[in-house]
């Protein structure tokens, strides 16, 4: 998966155990399994990515397109993703500000000497160009595989690292909910307009985190 230490992540955390289509009520059926053509299961019972929910970018408060489980994740954290793919995309280091915890933000730009915000987001893009996509592109699409939440094990989420890595920065921050959701992102090629999968040029989808932390919702 792409982590921490790998070039395209800015703020995660990979776990090698999380598998694509797995939600946080453990072992849920993927949506392409057989499950017979007169079975009426309720809503609740569905597998991961049975009610699947798109928001748009041409509504305008969504930046790039995304395709999300609406039973286990709500819109406004839906949003988050798709800012925080947007601040990569087009290296804007204010939305990015407006998106991942800010003192843990600050902590993984630390790790890079002799450098900022933009100037850590400016390097991103620059790897990811060079490592995954060999061109300059545009992330246009992102859509949800996984997801998993505190009821699911530490070994396979990691939360506990990311928590004391918070706590560290911020002694004082009181966190509420913990999400870890893997994304597969589209983007198209400025040279040639073709449209690619970044999953399928890396080898996974990507990890990212969401937090609520002092009553906000964060991408970590």
């Amino acid at each position: 998966m792409i982590s921490l230490s790998a070039m395209i992540a800015l703020c995660c955390v990979s776990c090698s155990d999380e598998k694509s289509g797995t939600s946080s009520t453990g072992g849920n059926a993927l949506v392409s399994d057989d499950m017979g053509k007169d079975i009426n299961i309720a809503e609740n019972d569905l597998p991961f990515g049975a009610t699947m929910t798109d928001l748009i970018s041409d509504r305008g408060d969504v930046p790039v397109s995304i395709s999300y489980e609406k039973r286990f994740m709500t819109e406004d954290e839906a949003k988050k993703i798709s800012d925080y793919i947007s601040a990569m995309n087009n290296c804007d280091a204010e939305l990015m500000k407006n998106t991942c915890y800010p003192p843990y933000l600050d902590y993984i730009v630390n790790q890079y000497e002799d450098t900022d915000i933009q100037g850590y987001l400016d390097s991103i893009h620059s790897d990811i160009v060079s490592s995954y996509t060999d061109g300059e592109f545009d992330f246009n699409y992102i859509i949800v595989n996984s997801l998993m939440d505190e009821d699911d094990d530490d070994d396979s989420t990691s939360f506990s690292i990311l928590d004391r890595a918070i706590l560290e920065q911020s002694p004082n921050a009181q966190i509420t909910s913990r999400k870890m959701v893997g994304i597969e992102v589209l983007y198209t090629l400025k040279d040639d307009g073709g449209s690619y999968s970044l999953s399928a040029r890396s080898g996974d989808d990507m990890i990212l985190y969401i937090y609520e932390i002092d009553g906000q919702i964060y991408v970590l």
